[in-house]
């Protein structure tokens, strides 16, 4: 049938909505690896506590950091999309960040430091075309 073709450029948009993208920066070590796992899947699998998340993604690079001594290591990184509440204020996001933070630290004792990135961040969510044509 001619025209009845889907453009899907043309579909709308699904979703817009306001996160916060974290990322924390550790040495990547077996030795924490499975509890720091643990507690994040913990944290999307439990919706009460004090911070939920929707979900995580962990990768790793290698880099050369300068702190108490020179390092040239491979890095986890963890990076978490925190949903923002409507009309919550930027500051927000502090509360998580620390809270992560401070837990990570406790599971990675022996590290010499942990960084924790923001970036504030703008998500567009699509349908799939499966969804869309149904």
């Amino acid at each position: 049938m001619a025209g009845s073709e889907l453009n899907l450029q043309d579909q709308p948009l699904i979703e817009r909505r306001q996160i916060d993208c974290v990322e924390i920066y550790l040495p990547k070590s077996i030795k924490f690896l499975s509890e720091l796992y643990g507690f994040l899947r913990e944290r999307v699998a439990n919706r009460l506590g004090p911070i939920v998340l929707d979900g995580f993604s962990i990768y790793e690079v290698d880099g050369v950091f300068q702190g108490i001594q020179f390092w040239e290591q491979r890095t986890l990184v963890i990076r978490l999309l925190l949903v923002r509440p409507i009309g919550s204020p930027e500051a927000w996001v502090y509360s998580p960040i620390n809270f992560l933070g401070r837990e990570v630290a406790r599971l990675a004792a022996n590290e010499e430091s942990i960084w924790v990135c923001h970036y504030q961040q703008t998500l567009s969510a699509f349908a799939g075309v499966r969804h869309v044509l149904t």
